[in-house]
């Protein structure tokens, strides 16, 4: 029997048992009958709180009685195996190989810059000039000299193979184009110091050196030179990831200037232990669709774990008693909430993987986690 089934019944027999025994409402209209009308009114008063009392009765009784109404209400996860992994998040530089600041290797003063800043450069290209006060005269005078020596040494040499002349003409002739073509290597050596070429590809990335300046070998910067192209992501990694991370290992890579992530490996791991931070070098490759300038800024998470059948949960249900033992609650079969003391791992975000204490299909509570009590009965609300 409903509720409302109830309450139209006790009102049905209260006016039933009245009706009999004085006059309908409508008759007393009727007959303008005030004194019967008030008398109506007082009886039915009567009987409203007659029926109100009666219907608090049940209402308690209901509560006291209804399964439904002492259950909890509850959402559950149904634990399923499924891939998880660690990331440890460290920052990185983006570095090159080839970024170079070019010295003067000759004293004199700067004659010609032939680039300019931001241009792009290929291996070999002439970038600057130093006047060599008068060396490449004294250069071109040794050649011719040295050409000379050249032809009498070949010249005894011939006559020489054919036993005409004289050993000491021979050995002469040969002695003196050795020694015009060490001066000669030598002093040619130096010129080409006078002119600056590009070691390697890449972009003049700063010009430091000005027309008419006195530049001195090993003190006086004159460019920097970047190749723009090798580059690479250095981080320096805990010590105590040195056995999880390898040469191999993935990595999500995120430039925060350029708002670009992307996938990557290690693709060297030092194998030295800074003792000023307990950390070690590891290389990265750089994403060749995005242009990074060295030292750029990037967050590097390195994959240390990673599990394809891990139990996983969200962080946010578990609970933990004065001894600092975790727990969380699971859905029995008959509907009982059960405390379930577990073992964790690693987390990630908001979730973290169990190691103990679960297994696969527990229904494992996640909404009403904190409310519910051992043994408390509960009634699932999703579906699962």
């Amino acid at each position: 029997m409903t509720q409302r089934t109830f309450i139209t019944l006790i009102a049905g027999l209260l006016f039933g048992c009245s009706s009999s025994e004085t006059p309908n409402t409508q008759t007393l209209i009727a007959q303008k009958d005030v004194v019967g009308l008030r008398a109506k009114q007082a009886e039915l008063v009567k009987q409203n709180n007659a029926i109100k009392k009666e219907l608090n009765s049940v209402l308690e009784a209901i509560d006291a009685l209804d399964e439904n109404k002492k259950r909890s209400l509850v959402t559950v996860l149904s634990l399923k195996k499924k891939f998880f992994q660690h990331t440890v998040i460290l920052q990185g530089t983006a570095k090159t190989n080839q970024n170079l600041m070019l010295s003067a290797e000759f004293l004199g003063k700067v004659k010609a810059i032939h680039v300019k800043e931001g241009e792009a450069v290929k291996k070999g290209d002439l970038l600057l000039s130093i006047d060599d006060g008068g060396l490449s005269q004294n250069v071109a005078l040794l050649k011719t000299q040295l050409d000379l020596a050249k032809t009498i040494y070949l010249r005894q040499k011939r006559l020489w193979d054919q036993n005409i002349g004289s050993e000491i003409e021979y050995l002469q002739a040969k002695a003196a184009f050795e020694s015009q073509e060490n001066s000669y290597k030598q002093l040619k050596k130096q010129l080409d110091k006078a002119t600056l070429y590009a070691p390697f590809s890449g972009r003049i990335d700063d010009i430091v050196a000005e027309v008419g300046q006195l530049v001195t070998p090993g003190i006086s910067p004159l460019l920097r030179l970047v190749n723009l192209q090798s580059m690479y992501i250095e981080v320096d990694v805990p010590e105590r990831y040195f056995t999880a991370i390898e040469k191999g290992t993935t990595a999500i890579i995120e430039i925060p200037s350029f708002k670009h992530s992307y996938k990557s490996r290690i693709t060297h791991k030092g194998t030295h232990i800074n003792l000023g931070n307990r950390t070690f070098k590891a290389t990265l490759a750089a994403d060749s669709d995005v242009t990074l300038a060295p030292n750029t800024i990037t967050v590097v998470k390195l994959v240390d774990y990673q599990k394809s059948d891990a139990l996983v949960i969200p962080l946010e249900i578990i609970s933990e008693n004065f001894e600092g033992t975790q727990y969380v609650y699971v859905v029995t079969e008959s509907n009982k909430a059960e405390k379930r003391f577990i073992e964790t791992g690693l987390y990630e975000g908001d979730v973290v993987e169990v190691i103990s204490g679960l297994k696969p299909e527990d229904r494992v509570i996640d909404e009403g986690a904190r409310l519910v009590k051992d043994n408390e009965n509960v009634r699932i609300t999703n579906a699962l």
